[in-house]
């Protein structure tokens, strides 16, 4: 038989749990005073909505589609009675007197909600998103009224809870709204004249699930805390600087956690980051700090990975290269925008950081860039080939910074792949291009102002190249250019000095032929000549082409010789890039690129001269496809760059570094309990904020103090409730499932109010 549930609402409310004071008790709670509202109730938030000094509740009942406001009426006189009474369920516990309650409409399933002053009037307006996918901001016009609801069309936002926040995110003072999407967040900064301004998208690596905004290193300025518990480094910021622009995003290793906040305890105007590890439940308090990078390898330094987040793109490949576009000396990043037909320029400043992208007009779907003086008249030009309008063109560079829209280069067909440089000791840059004419393929070779000539190539030659380079690859002081196919013989078209036609030669690479073709370039052996270095499952063979045959032989042919072989770390390495780098007048390093393993190795020669890896350092981004050196800050290489198809890196070798400390630890003395969340707010004024855990194994209120010497203090708790009171009302969701410390009695002491199951608990401060 179904036990009859028949609880009188006074045995209801006793059933739930006065806090009861323990002798390390340090704060003391009436109540709790319950006002229900509808099952599903999400999203609390307090804030004096009608402007009468008295701080109001709101939550979201999506139950009835609508949000629901508790206007405080602490003090004021009793609402007039009803004439009719209203006729209650016999479990239903009527509203306390302390709030009236209202609602708004808002016709969707809300799964985020932030409130904030959003124009400026010192009144608290509401920003929401749900289903239908849209964006709300609804101004509040005082007095408990409300504008007509603004209605934006993002339609690609996360329909999570962590979706929406608010801070100054260009450092002018005034509140802007973030919205968190899939692959980038959106910002609507706050204009001059108090409107939001259209969405910007600031894009990030890899994936994110919850985003803060606030002072991370206490300089002042809000920062951007970007954060995917599920990842191995859960964990990221993005410093605002001085002009109001965000920096690179710095990563950190953490252990995963199932719940977080990022908050300022103990008024240092630097952040505090709370945590609750994801399989012990041990909470954990931790914060940035900055210390003296430590040795690496050889006489490098491991300094700070700083990670640019580019503009997503669907394309398989864009351009990319370092290079100095304003002769300071400094290299610069060049970008292209293959989706929205732009170039992206970060200018590299002084002290080695990288400017904000300036944006500039170019050829859609750039899968190549390259930069060099090609005229002679001391200004680099900007050379760009367009897969999707299958054009190569030329940018120039105009005194104040502009680069041009690319002219076109005339070619007789469609262009491949192209490389830029001198094909002679002390020669101007040629272009070199390999181009498509109705199925037959044609080496084009020009200097600027200068007729091209071009050299038709073998028949034979019918798949599309992923690569074109200059090098020497026979070592006879004439640079070759060298022509990579997937799963095709390496072309290389030898050049003979005096001779126009270059000598086209297939060779098969060491290994058969690669599916991913790429090189680099360096100097294994010490002899002062460079050879060409490429891939092969976990390693890379040094190998220098080898003619074979006598000269005068109608059909030249060549072999490479591997000079030396440079093996990964582990057997499932998978190599992406590999560059030298000088190692303070020693033999040179080598660092490779492992995709597979998600890391930078760095390989040296021992005694004996073989290559053996050093020293691996874990990366948190796999996308990168391609290494070299650069110099942050001066001429000379003191860094190592990273390329890759949605994401920039640069790894200097110097400076100091952000790591995590943890301060304290916290293990909740309830036996068999499960801290979920926790929020913070001052509870006894004393200018520190503390923390309440919502513990929802066995329905606690756990609270703990941040005290002076940095520790987690136990302080008060309480059972919220007693299961078998509420088995009727029972959801999947745990409980209490929210909280937030407020005033909502007005004088002067912070309360403590929850959600659970369908009622809002607010328990007064004594």
């Amino acid at each position: 038989m179904k036990p009859l549930i028949r609880l009188l609402p006074l045995l209801l409310l006793s059933a739930l749990a006065v806090p009861g004071a323990t002798p390390d008790s340090r704060f003391g709670f009436a109540g709790p005073e319950v006002f229900p509202v509808d099952q599903l109730i999400a999203h609390l938030h307090a804030a004096d909505f009608d402007g009468d000094g008295l701080r109001d509740l709101l939550v979201v009942n999506n139950a009835r589609s609508k949000i629901t406001l508790l206007y405080n009426r602490t003090g004021k006189p009793p609402e007039p009675k009803a004439a009719v009474p209203v006729k209650r369920d016999l479990n239903e516990l009527p509203p306390d007197a302390r709030f009236r309650i209202d609602s708004i409409a808002s016709e969707k399933r809300i799964s985020s909600l932030v409130v904030a002053d959003l124009n400026g009037d010192g009144r608290p307006d509401l920003a929401y998103y749900g289903e239908p996918k849209e964006l709300i901001v609804q101004l509040n016009a005082g007095k408990g009224t409300w504008a007509a609801p603004r209605r934006l069309a993002i339609d690609d936002a996360q329909l999570t809870q962590n979706a929406l926040v608010t801070g100054d995110l260009n450092g002018d003072k005034l509140t802007d709204l973030i919205v968190l999407a899939e692959t980038h967040v959106w910002v609507l900064f706050q204009k001059s004249d108090h409107t939001l301004a259209e969405p910007e998208k600031a894009p990030f690596t890899g994936s994110v699930k919850a985003v803060q905004v606030l002072d991370v290193d206490g300089d002042g300025r809000d920062d951007l805390l970007l954060v995917n518990w599920e990842d191995k480094n859960p964990f990221r910021f993005r410093l605002q600087n001085s002009a109001g622009q965000l920096g690179p995003e710095v990563h950190f290793a953490f252990p995963q956690v199932r719940s977080f906040w990022a908050e300022d305890l103990d008024g240092d105007r630097r952040m505090e980051l709370l945590t609750i590890a994801m399989q012990s439940g041990r909470a954990q308090v931790s914060n940035f700090i900055q210390k003296p990078a430590e040795p690496f390898v050889g006489a490098l330094k491991q300094g700070q990975l700083q990670v640019l987040p580019l503009n997503r793109t669907d394309k398989t490949r864009r351009g990319s290269v370092w290079a100095d576009v304003n002769k300071d000396g400094l290299d610069d990043l060049l970008v292209a925008e293959p989706d929205s037909g732009q170039l992206s320029v970060h200018l590299q400043q002084k002290d080695g950081a990288l400017g904000p992208a300036k944006k500039f007009p170019t050829l859609t779907g750039v899968t190549e860039l390259a930069v060099a003086d090609w005229d002679g008249d001391g200004q680099p030009e900007v050379f760009v080939l367009s897969a999707d309008e299958r054009q190569l063109g030329v940018s120039r560079i105009e005194p104040g910074g502009r680069i041009t829209f690319p002219k076109a280069i005339a070619l007789e067909g469609r262009p491949l792949a192209m490389a830029v440089g001198p094909l002679a000791s002390g020669a101007k840059p040629s272009l070199a291009v390999i181009v498509d004419a109705e199925g037959k393929r044609f080496l084009v070779t020009q200097f600027a102002g200068q007729n091209p000539r071009v050299q038709r190539l073998a028949e034979s030659f019918k798949s599309n190249p992923s690569s074109l380079f200059i090098h020497d690859a026979d070592q006879d002081s004439n640079p070759d250019l060298v022509v990579l196919t997937p799963y095709e013989k390496i072309k290389v078209l030898l050049n003979a000095f005096g001779k126009e036609a270059f000598t086209e030669i297939d060779v098969t690479p060491p290994g058969g032929a690669m599916e991913q073709p790429w090189f680099s370039l360096a100097d294994v052996d010490g002899d002062g000549k460079t050879e060409l270095l490429l891939p092969q499952k976990n390693f890379l063979r040094a190998v220098v082409l080898q003619r074979d045959g006598k000269p005068g032989d109608a059909k030249p042919t060549a072999s490479f010789v591997v000079k030396d072989q440079i093996s990964g770390a582990a057997a499932n390495s998978r190599l992406v890039g590999a560059v030298p780098f000088s190692n303070g007048g020693k033999s040179p390093l080598l660092f490779l690129l492992d995709a597979e393993r998600k890391q930078l190795s760095v390989a040296e020669r021992d005694s004996a001269g073989v290559w053996q890896i050093a020293r691996s350092l874990p990366l948190p981004v796999a996308d990168f496809t391609g290494l070299r050196a650069v110099g942050l800050g001066t001429r000379e290489p003191n860094a190592l760059a990273f390329l890759g198809l949605n994401s920039a890196a640069w790894l200097p070798f110097s400076g100091q570094v952000w790591d995590v400390r943890e301060l304290d630890g916290y293990e909740s003395p309830i036996k068999d309990g499960r801290l979920t969340d926790v929020v913070t707010g001052d509870l006894n004024q004393d200018g520190r904020k503390d923390l309440v855990f919502l513990e929802t194994a066995k329905n606690h209120l756990d609270i703990v103090t941040f005290d002076k010497g940095a520790k987690l203090v136990p302080a008060n708790r309480w059972q919220v409730f007693e299961e078998r009171t509420f088995r009727n009302r029972r959801s999947d969701s745990p409980e209490p499932r929210e909280a937030l410390i407020a005033d909502v009695t007005g004088d002067g002491k912070n309360d403590l109010i929850i959600l659970v199951h369908d009622r809002v608990l607010v328990y007064p401060q004594e």
